[in-house]
């Protein structure tokens, strides 16, 4: 016999009891200390997991806002070169329109 039996054996049926007690409530504490921590392991991929997939959905934000800035600044800039050739026009033709109402005076 091993010597857990004889142990086992030696004990009255109120410390055999409370041996089996104690190892169950061992084994029971151990089951939800390894659940916990399997637990706060799931949860800690899950709470990467969903940065990783913020931190994803930021860059495309971020690149797509870039995008749209670029679009925008040619925009501004083609509008300016619009505004610029507009003026030149404007002035070109008010002179223009000075000249010719002295034109057409003095043909008068």
């Amino acid at each position: 016999m091993s010597k857990i039996e004889i142990f086992l054996q030696n004990l009255n049926p109120r410390e055999k009891f409370l041996f089996i007690s104690f190892i169950c409530l061992c084994a029971l504490f151990l089951a939800f200390k390894i659940h916990d921590h399997f637990l706060e392991d799931i949860f800690q991929k899950a709470l990467v997991e969903h940065n990783y997939l913020a931190f994803n959905e930021a860059k495309i934000e971020n690149s797509h806002l870039k995008e749209i800035e670029t679009k925008l600044t040619k925009q501004i800039k083609t509008e300016e070169e619009k505004l610029k050739y507009y003026k030149e026009k404007l002035h070109l033709f008010s002179y223009d329109k000075d000249f010719f109402n002295k034109k057409i005076n003095n043909l008068s």
